[in-house]
């Protein structure tokens, strides 16, 4: 019985090579992703809206497939964002959205949390 292998000698070099390759290309393309949303939040807290929501954006791209707590946490801090630029009722749809979408999520209690806030703000 033969044993099948990924790569053998009838392997085009160039296709042996990406499927070597395959498993770092993803851990990059997760670490990318961790980078711009740190970078994120740290525009957040230094009030710089616009560019946290930039980063955000990016941080998607990298994974459209994202798992929903990645996911849930982006949505968090864009809502935050956009609270912070004073566009509360973007925030408060998009905090309605998140808990609506993951109801379970640690997320969604934050932004019940923020729904909360923002309904006692006058």
């Amino acid at each position: 019985m033969k044993t099948v292998t990924p790569l053998n000698r009838r392997t085009p070099p160039a296709l042996a090579l990406l499927l070597a390759l395959l498993p770092l290309l993803c851990s990059c393309s997760s670490m990318a992703q961790k980078g711009a949303v740190d970078l994120a939040y740290s525009s957040y807290k230094k009030g710089d809206y616009v560019t946290a929501l930039k980063r955000l954006s990016r941080a998607e791209a990298y994974d459209s497939e994202m798992s929903s707590p990645r996911h849930a946490e982006l949505l968090l801090l864009k809502g935050r964002c956009l609270e912070g630029m004073g566009n509360r009722g973007e925030a408060t749809a998009l905090y309605e959205y998140l808990i609506k979408t993951y109801p379970d999520n640690e997320f969604a209690a934050r932004a019940k949390g923020r729904l909360e806030e923002l309904h006692k703000a006058p």
